[in-house]
């Protein structure tokens, strides 16, 4: 249940910040800001209960990966206060897409070294 909250919140955080990243308006960007913070929320919610439940299986892959996550977004939020700032740089969304990409890897090698299952 945890889990898969805990993947429909990044799927939605990923979707509010791609939207909200290409978005040519400070104002329409800022509503996605929002609205990817409805995203963190339930992220951190669901990521410290799976946590909880994975610190004994393997405690260093769950703070590799919690330490991941939290680091994502804040890249995300200093993203869209360049985005505000209109200084956003491919650089930082270069950074932003690597560290996303780390930390779902990071869930599927944690998943799958406590169950065996891919998904």
């Amino acid at each position: 249940m945890y889990l898969l909250g805990h993947i429909i919140g990044w799927l939605w955080l990923m979707l509010t910040v791609a939207i909200g990243l290409s978005r040519h308006s400070v104002k329409s960007a800022n509503r996605f800001l929002i609205l990817s913070r409805i995203g963190y929320l339930l992220i951190i919610i669901t990521g410290v209960a799976l946590a909880i439940r994975t610190l004994s299986g393997n405690w260093w892959l769950t703070l590799v990966k919690a330490i991941l996550g939290l680091g994502t977004i804040g890249m995300i939020e200093v993203a869209f206060a360049r985005k505000q700032e209109s200084h956003l740089n491919p650089g930082l969304v270069t950074l932003l897409v690597c560290g996303t990409v780390l930390t779902i890897v990071c869930g599927i090698g944690l998943h799958w070294q406590l169950t065996g299952n891919l998904i």
